[in-house]
């Protein structure tokens, strides 16, 4: 180090590289809890963490790792005293629970060090499936019809068509989605609400089940964000008893056929005319719910070309693995280089916030 405290070099040229802190929540090797259908378990390996971390180096940056078990004075001792430029948030919960990562982006702000991604409220918002529709749906964005079910309180379905799908109120990753999530009576429906209520502790959401392709929208960008790519997944290698959703093993489990049946094709097989709109519609639904830097918009388009959107992920997998290469080469350009516009989002916002804080000083 030069000595200066933050942990900056200076580059070949003589110009200070930038330093950035990737922080990332350490995985548990293990089922989700009390689930007896998560038979498998989450491999513990983190492969974005390195695929980031090799990005941010061939763009220039001087890198730090710091792995979160919890949060106490240590931890923020520790993050002060490498004091960063940025921040690289690869945190997606905090002691195994999705919920918390919105306060992980908290503490970022309380320290405030710029990070990458989605603020706190948006991050905890986009967890919420109910609000999210709800704002979705105010803003005249299509969402499935849907019940909310509170436990030990009684609902109705009678507004909505079968088949139905049942899902956990606010968890990430596919948690709670199974091939058992698909059910077309109000009996099974009933059932699999009980289920989601003694399991997961928190309301479920019965949506309409919409037949047809799964889209996947990636956006980049704060100020004026844009569509990188548009995937698409048509089910057509989906078994032939299995109901054509991403549930939690096929999002996870690699050595299932359901993963396989479930990768994305990049770009999307669908009609430009079509493509315009979701496009339009994925960059209205990014922005209403306030996105940073990236996220996922994931819809589904029936044949007759009318299409809903499921939900926004505004944390989600920057791996290689979940295709951000694919999507990235798509648009013409490279993983590496995407990952890097990213952190230069939030050095941005660093110069500017220091920038303001001079331009106060000069005033007083």
């Amino acid at each position: 180090m030069n000595g200066n405290g933050n942990g900056h070099k200076n580059g070949a040229n003589g110009a200070e590289q930038k330093s950035i802190l990737i922080v990332y929540n350490i995985l548990i090797d293990k089922p989700l809890p009390d689930d007896p259908e998560a038979e498998f378990t989450v491999n513990e390996f983190r492969s974005e963490i390195e695929s980031v971390r090799n990005a941010l180096k061939e763009g220039g940056y001087n890198i730090r790792t710091l792995g979160l078990r919890r949060i106490n004075s240590k931890i923020i001792a520790k993050i002060e005293e490498i004091d960063p430029d940025a921040i690289f948030n690869l945190c997606e919960s905090l002691y195994d629970q999705a919920k918390y990562e919105m306060y992980v982006a908290g503490l970022f702000e309380l320290l405030k060090i710029p990070y990458t991604g989605s603020p706190p409220f948006t991050l905890g918002l986009s967890l919420n499936k109910r609000k999210t529709k709800q704002i979705l749906r105010a803003a005249g964005l299509p969402t499935p019809a849907s019940v909310l079910t509170i436990q030990d309180q009684q609902f109705s379905l009678a507004d909505l068509d079968s088949p139905y799908i049942i899902k956990p109120i606010r968890e990430d990753g596919s948690a709670g989605i199974s091939s058992e999530s698909v059910v077309d009576t109000k009996e099974e429906a009933g059932e699999r609400v009980k289920y989601i209520h003694e399991t997961y502790h928190q309301p479920a959401l019965v949506e309409e089940f919409v037949r047809g392709k799964e889209i996947q929208v990636f956006i980049l960008g704060q100020i004026e964000p844009r569509v990188l790519a548009i995937g698409d997944i048509d089910f057509s290698k989906m078994p032939k008893d299995e109901p054509n959703i991403i549930s939690y093993q096929a999002k996870w489990d690699e050595k299932s056929p359901l993963y396989e049946a479930t990768e994305p094709f990049f770009p999307a097989r669908i009609d430009v005319e079509i493509q315009s709109k979701i496009e339009k519609a994925a960059l209205r639904a990014y922005k209403e719910l306030g996105c940073r830097d990236y996220a996922r918009v994931d819809m589904r388009l029936r044949e007759d070309g009318k299409f809903y959107i499921l939900e926004i992920n505004a944390n989600p997998d920057i791996s290689v693995e979940a295709g951000l290469d694919k999507m990235a080469e798509t648009a013409g350009t490279t993983y590496n280089k995407v990952i890097c516009e990213i952190a230069a989002s939030a050095t941005l916002r660093a110069s500017k916030k220091i920038n303001r804080e001079l331009a106060t000083k000069s005033v007083i």
